[in-house]
């Protein structure tokens, strides 16, 4: 029998051991929740997501982690990845407060006159402004209940409302315009659309189980009430005139950061088909209003979120990178 010297026996060992090492390599791996929720965004385009079953527009709830909560705040770590989400929260808050108070403003003065309340293209070019506000906010709207919007151009008597009205505004990406020889995108470049105005039929319907992305719309809408309408949450804001006259408003706003779930909440990964054709995620606060208006007997007027959510959105590759 031959005999190995010992430096023979270690260098068979070794290329025994590379052998296993490379063909290990080539094993099938399992598959793990990354690859379903990479799997799941790539089946998705802009060429076939009309034709997808509803289940396939939206990612699981956990496939975005560590979402801001006003209750975690100053509490919890922020990561970096998630600085965009915690913009994203506030200025949706922001807006629900604002929206709140200017819809209720006009009972500091007069309520004859309803040319107080804001016009129609104040909402459009406010939706503008929040896009336009930071480079990552890909989407602002502000989606009304139906026969819940009032003009301000429509005299005489109460409850001349719109049938729908949605002001909706998306970063357009402008890359391959003629006027951009380097077919870089400016970010500067918008889409608005009043969703509200549409064709009358179910699919275009932003209210509609059929219009299948509307997630956003069913957190706040239709407008829940357990108990009584007037125990929203009303909050204060002093004001001071010109003339040096002082004033305390209390009006009602969206449910305190006590509360649960707190004022904002946030929708699923959804595919956003046929708008910006992009995977967004949104977070949601509803506006509270006086409904009905300008019927002189403010004992039947009683505040409800039925009024409108202020939604903002963002892309989901702006914190998975």
């Amino acid at each position: 029998m031959k005999k190995y010297k010992k430096e023979e026996i270690m260098w068979l060992f070794g290329v025994l051991l590379c052998s296993m090492g490379v063909n290990g390599q080539y094993e099938w791996q399992a598959r793990d929740p990354f690859d379903e929720v990479s799997r799941a965004m790539k089946k998705i385009n802009k060429d076939n997501c009309e034709i997808q079953h509803v289940g396939d527009l939206y990612l699981p709830d956990d496939a975005v982690s560590h979402l801001p909560d006003i209750k975690d705040i100053n509490v919890n770590p922020v990561f970096p990845n998630r600085t965009q989400l915690i913009h994203l929260h506030n200025m949706a808050l922001n807006r629900g407060f604002y929206w709140s108070y200017i819809l209720q403003s006009r009972f500091i003065r007069p309520t004859i006159n309803d040319t107080y309340d804001p016009g129609m293209m104040y909402y459009l070019l406010s939706t503008v402004a929040d896009v336009s506000t930071n480079m990552h906010v890909n989407a602002s709207a502000v989606y009304f209940s139906p026969n819940m919007s009032y003009s301000s151009s429509y005299r005489g008597f109460f409850n001349k409302t719109f049938p729908r009205f949605a002001p909706r505004t998306f970063r357009a990406d402008d890359f391959n315009d003629p006027i951009h020889l380097e077919r870089i995108s400016t970010l500067n470049t918008f889409t608005v659309h009043d969703l509200g105005a549409v064709n009358p039929d179910t699919s275009s319907d932003y209210t509609s189980d059929y219009f299948r992305i509307n997630e956003w719309y069913k957190k706040w809408l239709p407008d829940k009430v357990s108990e009584r309408h007037d125990t929203k949450t009303t909050y204060q804001i002093e004001i001071r005139y010109a003339n040096n006259t002082n004033e305390t408003y209390t009006f009602h706003g969206p449910p305190g950061a006590d509360e649960n779930p707190g004022p904002v909440k946030w929708t699923r990964p959804y595919f956003d088909c046929g708008r910006s054709n992009r995977w967004m995620v949104a977070a949601v606060v509803p506006i509270a209003d006086i409904y009905p208006r300008h019927t002189g007997f403010r004992h039947i007027e009683y505040p409800t979120f039925s009024v409108a959510p202020v939604t903002m959105e963002i892309p989901l590759w702006t914190f998975l990178e």
